[in-house]
């Protein structure tokens, strides 16, 4: 089986919203639009860590984008970002496609546009000279559905 060499860098929730908070949940488990429409383009996934699950726990309470961007949450960003820039890394050095984003709409960490954890997931793959092309993200619904085609956006 010849492999695709596409890597879809993947907010953590989508895979597993057993780490959202209850009230913020929008599957049972991992979201099923987003991961068959990414199985159908033939992407492998690099799962990105929950930074809210592993900076407050699982019985956090629900923050805004303003009360996550402290120096500490960032510094926490970063640290748990590490091996997966590393892994990027590695994937970029063997000739895969690392150029997509999906993540949440909405959410104060995980906002493809404006999430403290992507705006330190971008400048971390920047400095590795990592670019993403397109970000993609999955509604503010209560029950999501993901469609490609309109929610994507591309990357400036």
């Amino acid at each position: 089986m010849q492999r695709s060499k596409k890597i879809l860098i993947v907010s953590h929730c989508i895979l597993n919203q057993n780490t959202v908070i209850e009230e913020e949940a929008r599957a049972e488990g991992a979201v099923q639009s987003a991961v068959e429409w990414a199985m159908k383009e033939g992407f492998g996934f690099l799962q990105l860590p929950c930074p809210e699950f592993t900076f407050l726990g699982l019985n956090r309470p629900p923050m805004t984008y303003e009360e996550y961007d402290t120096p500490e949450y960032r510094r926490h960003c970063r640290e748990i970002l590490t091996p997966v820039i590393q892994q990027a890394e590695e994937y970029v050095k063997n000739g895969y496609e690392m150029e997509e984003l999906l993540g949440i709409q909405s959410s104060p960490s995980c906002d493809p546009s404006r999430g403290v954890f992507m705006e330190e997931l971008y400048g971390m793959l920047a400095d590795k000279g990592i670019t993403l092309k397109k970000l993609r993200y999955l509604p503010n619904t209560s029950n999501p559905k993901f469609n490609s085609e309109v929610h994507s956006m591309m990357k400036n």
